[in-house]
């Protein structure tokens, strides 16, 4: 097989999920070495894009005439069987499987499988796959998270193994759907300089982005998607520009819609929402937190910064009650307790909304996204009872706010992860929750979305809900946030 005549041809595609169209005419020839920048908004049909490129669906009727993978002399084929092991991908909904089906395994098993295009390594592990593991943990810094579950590791470091895990397969592709989120100012960097090893070695690069992120150096194509339709192609450094043009804020781009709450000052009287005393939180037997001691007070809006695997996540589900304390320290919740004070932490979760990529993982890809924002009301993974019909229109009303009512029947898995993350933010915020936990919050939304999200977390902090947020980059802390702390290695400290 000559790695080098390898072309993925894409011609006048249809893609339909439950009825409703994702993609439409799209024509787009990939070819071995070559670098391809894909962009647009929130739903408009990126991922999609890649998953059909990569063979994971099937364009509308059978697709045979719609796709063609050829290579060379050999005869052309629609069917990806054969190659697939040779294209590496990293995406959102790679990385929420990950956590649902490979949460006990470590990094070193997710990675080996992935040149066996499998989700699991079957067998034991040939030397030379054993070398490949090897070489792509030390060309991405993360020889030491080889044996750490995958349910241990952080976001950005789960990021990290998918992208060795993709390198690992020497790829002739490599699909890349926002891969450098979650991922901090070093990691990215280190992302970025294999991504450019391995197109200097051969790859085609296939990457998506909102911002128009970075393609390795060399002349690059481009292509931007509006509604499951090619509204612009060419070079990528052109294209990039008029998309950046049409993404940012304008004179006549609509105001945000009044928040569904009103704005109140929060109680000085009022007892601490949060006290942690000397907690210290262990995981697979290894030490995340150490001895943190903190107040969150009604209105004491905090912001978390920290490297990969820093501990930030951690802190933030321990604060709402996932995690416990290790022996010694206390968590107590004393200004979310019930009226009565009882302080069971069904009812405590009922007043704490949070969006972090963890809970997504949790989510059944089948259920409807009205389900998922209703849900945001008991506090729950989904729902075990019919709503009520003032929650249901409590749920429409939030989902209007952020910009997804019309996605209220469709599933979960039929989404782009910007359009997930909106619906998240609307889980929330349904439940007028008292504080508000967020871990990378607007990840993965596009410029627009984007200020809607931050306008909408500014607009909740005002209202007297407390915000605690998660963030690597300084752009998304909140103007409300005055205190920001810094975690390292499970230490807290003052920024």
């Amino acid at each position: 097989m000559n790695d080098s005549s390898l072309r993925i041809i894409l011609d006048n595609a249809d893609v339909t999920f439950s009825g409703r169209p994702a993609l439409r005419g799209v024509s787009l020839t990939i070819a071995a070495g070559e670098r391809w920048l894909v962009l647009g908004g929130n739903g408009s049909g990126k991922s999609t894009v890649l998953r059909l490129l990569r063979g994971d669906i099937w364009p509308d009727d059978d697709g045979r005439e719609h796709r063609i993978y050829r290579m060379g002399s050999s005869p052309d084929r629609a069917s990806p069987i054969g190659l697939r092991p040779r294209f590496g991908i990293v995406s959102p909904e790679i990385q929420r499987a990950a956590k649902r089906l490979c949460a006990h395994q470590p990094a070193s098993a997710m990675i080996l499988a992935g040149p066996r295009d499998a989700v699991f390594v079957q067998g034991r592990p040939t030397a030379a796959e054993l070398d490949t593991l090897g070489a792509v943990l030390e060309r991405l810094c993360i020889s030491h998270l080889a044996d750490t579950p995958v349910e241990a590791l952080s976001n950005g470091q789960l990021r990290a193994v998918l992208l060795a895990r993709a390198l690992a397969s020497r790829p002739l592709v490599l699909f890349l759907d926002e891969f450098l989120d979650s991922l901090d100012d070093a990691a990215r960097d280190t992302a970025q300089q294999a991504v450019e090893q391995a197109a200097a070695d051969g790859a085609a690069v296939v990457l998506t982005s909102h911002q128009g992120a970075a393609l390795p150096p060399g002349k690059a194509q481009g292509i931007t998607l509006a509604g499951g339709r090619i509204i612009d192609r060419g070079d990528a450094a052109a294209v990039r520009g008029r998309y950046r043009k049409s993404m940012a804020p304008g004179e006549t781009e609509a105001a945000a819609p009044a928040l569904p709450v009103s704005e109140a000052a929060p109680s000085p009287d009022s007892p601490p929402l949060v006290i942690l005393e000397n907690a210290s939180v262990f995981l697979n037997r290894r030490e995340v937190l150490h001895a943190i001691t903190l107040t969150v007070r009604q209105g004491g809006h905090m912001g978390l910064v920290g490297a990969n695997g820093a501990g930030k996540s951690t802190l933030l589900k321990l604060i709402a009650g996932e995690y416990h304390p290790a022996l010694g320290g206390r968590a107590m919740r004393p200004g979310l307790a019930a009226p009565e004070g009882f302080t069971d932490l069904r009812d405590i979760r009922k007043r704490i909304g949070m969006v972090s990529f963890e809970l997504e993982a949790d989510y059944d890809k089948e259920l409807p996204a009205l389900d998922l924002v209703v849900s945001g009301i008991s506090g729950t993974i989904g729902l075990f009872a019919a709503p009520a019909d003032k929650d249901v229109a409590a749920a429409r009303r939030w989902m209007e706010f952020f910009g997804v009512a019309e996605l209220a029947e469709r599933r979960l898995g039929q989404l782009s992860a910007g359009q997930t993350r909106r619906l998240f933010l609307a889980r929330a915020m349904v439940g007028e929750p008292r504080l508000l936990l967020l871990d990378e919050p607007f990840s993965g939304l596009d410029g627009p979305s984007r200020r809607v999200a931050m306008q909408a977390v500014s607009a909740a902090a005002r209202a007297g809900v407390t915000v605690l947020a998660a963030v690597h980059r300084r752009g998304d802390i909140i103007p409300e946030i005055e205190t920001v702390l810094r975690l390292t290695a499970g230490r807290l400290a003052p920024l």
